[in-house]
């Protein structure tokens, strides 16, 4: 008896390795069909990438391309006209977006400035919203996007955003 013990936990120790590796998590699986982010601009690609499509997508990539920690904040108007920010965490915005089901939209980043220094970067990008991949915009706005190089590649740290409807149109210097 002991000996089949012995040889079912010897087996189970080879075979679990195996069993992991065939039901890894959706966001580990990603991490190989994912976009690059190895320069700031397959970064800005990625993004639009990851965050376009049907809300109820799987986000393993967009998971993947921001820090566990960061935040996504949308500059909003309340009922009463003010005007105030709404911090996410990526399961917060991936909540809120999933809400849509299976309707679309895309975003598309069409002028990005970019600063950086050493391992962090701040982008500045105009970006467009449409209801199709190629359909004409819906929504403009910028976004400030502050990312971080870990000397591999580049991950989002955080996301601040004000769309047209409540900042008023963008302006010609911010247009492509």
């Amino acid at each position: 008896m002991r000996r089949f013990v012995f040889s079912l936990a010897i087996a189970c120790t080879l075979l679990i390795p195996e069993f992991h590796a065939q039901n890894a998590p959706s966001a580990q699986r990603a991490l190989q069909v994912c976009p690059p982010s190895t320069t700031l601009q397959e970064l800005t690609k990625a993004l639009d990438d990851a965050v376009s499509g049907p809300g109820n997508k799987d986000r393993a990539c967009l998971r993947d391309l921001l820090l566990p920690e960061a935040r996504l904040t949308p500059i909003r108007r309340a009922q009463d006209g003010a005007f105030g920010t709404r911090v996410l965490s990526v399961d917060d915005w991936i909540n809120a977006v999933a809400q849509r089901g299976s309707t679309a939209f895309y975003e598309r980043q069409v002028k990005v400035t970019t600063e950086n220094y050493g391992h962090f970067a701040h982008l500045w990008s105009t970006y467009e919203i449409r209801d199709t991949p190629d359909g004409p915009a819906s929504v403009t706005g910028i976004n400030s996007v502050q990312a971080v190089n870990d000397g591999t590649r580049w991950r989002v740290l955080s996301v601040l955003w004000e769309p047209d409807t409540t900042a008023g149109p963008v302006p010609e210097r911010y247009k492509p």
